[in-house]
């Protein structure tokens, strides 16, 4: 029988998150200056040569790089998860409670919904944007382009393991993780912590089109909103894993037809 759990019925009469950063705004600033620079300009560059130079060859460096530069995703961004996490433990702090990691009790029926929910949603606002703008989603970013050109690489699962699990374990830990609760303590509050929040991690997809990163800053906003309703980092982690696997997969089947 499908049932909704505590959380879920709680979260939709109330906000169950509850921001905590012992380090306070000031710290919690450069841990997430940290690592992005540690994620986006060290860890996935190194690791991008370094998957070149074993599988490649450096004599093709400069024509392989996008694929080592995907292959780099996952690797990177679990480091960065756990760095995050390390991190986090500052001042004696728990890091499940500064970046709401508890898993929540959102019972069967609660994670259909939530998941499908937030899936539903993005595609028909998308839809509905891009129609009254007149936005063109066929035109692809750099990451889109890229799944498309490796899809039948023999490391695919590889480089889809990176997006469904290195990417929106890093991003969501980074972006919405001790950074949120510290902006979320100040006098910005929940929603000033969303919307700053939101802004940069759509600017970091600087490589998309301009409607896309307009597009990303909504899903960011959507995301801050259902790690506030409902109190777990787990949820945007799961749902941004969602829609990206889904992308994935509808990427790599047009160019199976």
């Amino acid at each position: 029988m499908l049932v909704f759990g505590r959380d879920f019925r709680a979260g939709l009469r109330e906000a169950l998150y509850r921001p905590l950063n012992p380090t306070g705004l000031v710290g919690a600033i450069c841990i997430f200056l940290a690592l992005l620079i540690l994620n986006q300009l060290i860890l996935q560059p190194a690791f991008a040569l370094g998957f070149v130079a074993a599988i490649s060859g450096l004599a093709n460096i400069k024509t392989d790089f996008l694929r080592g530069a995907m292959l780099s995703i996952l690797p990177a961004g679990l480091i960065t998860a756990w760095l995050a996490w390390l991190l986090a433990r500052r001042n004696g702090a728990d890091p499940r409670d500064v970046l709401a990691l508890h898993f929540p009790d959102l019972g069967l029926a609660g994670w259909v919904a939530a998941l499908g929910g937030f899936v539903a949603f993005l595609l028909g606002a998308f839809a509905l944007i891009s129609w009254f703008f007149g936005f063109d989603l066929t035109s692809s970013g750099d990451v889109e382009k890229a799944v498309v050109q490796l899809s039948g690489d023999r490391l695919y699962y590889f480089i889809a393991a990176g997006l469904v699990v290195g990417g929106p374990l890093a991003e969501e830990m980074t972006f919405r993780g001790q950074i949120f609760a510290a902006l979320a303590q100040s006098r910005l509050g929940v929603i000033g912590a969303s919307l700053i929040t939101s802004a940069l991690w759509s600017c970091v997809h600087i490589t998309e089109p301009l409607h896309v990163i307009a597009l990303l800053f909504l899903m960011g906003l959507v995301l801050s909103w259902l790690l506030a309703r409902f109190g777990s980092l787990w949820l945007p982690i799961l749902c941004h894993a969602a829609w990206n696997g889904l992308q994935a997969l509808a990427l790599y089947g047009t160019t199976q037809q």
